[in-house]
């Protein structure tokens, strides 16, 4: 990418946001950094933004829209590398999600992939290089 142009970060809808947060800390480590509200109207909302302890990386928004209908989930897929599937995947279900794809090795690849749905259905890939 050019000078100063990165991926920043990606944002999904979510009908609770402390339901949604408590999720993504206790599941894969993240953290609020900050919390936002603002806009009028239809427009009104509240923000967490979230991000991995040691501050690098792209940041994760989740976004609830005050009088506005939450989408429906699937609109997009997040993935997460991490250092042990199974461990994450576990936290995961403890944490409400729904494992979809238990973690496996894909043939012909160094990697371990697993599928989880988070407490509001969004999609998430779990993937461990190995």
């Amino acid at each position: 990418m050019a000078d100063g142009q990165r991926f920043a970060f990606t944002k999904i809808a979510v009908k609770n946001l402390d339901a949604q947060s408590a999720f993504y800390s206790a599941a894969l480590g993240q953290i609020v950094r900050h919390r936002v509200s603002g806009g009028e109207g239809d427009g009104a909302f509240s923000e967490v933004v979230m991000g991995s302890p040691n501050g690098d990386g792209p940041s994760l928004l989740l976004v609830h829209d005050l009088h506005r209908e939450t989408p429906t989930p699937g609109e997009v897929v997040l993935g997460f590398t991490v250092a042990d599937v199974e461990r994450v995947v576990r936290a995961m279900a403890d944490a409400g999600g729904v494992v979809c794809a238990p973690p496996r090795s894909l043939p012909g690849q160094a990697v371990r992939v697993a599928r989880v749905r988070d407490p509001e259905g969004h999609a998430l890939e779990i993937v461990q290089p190995i």
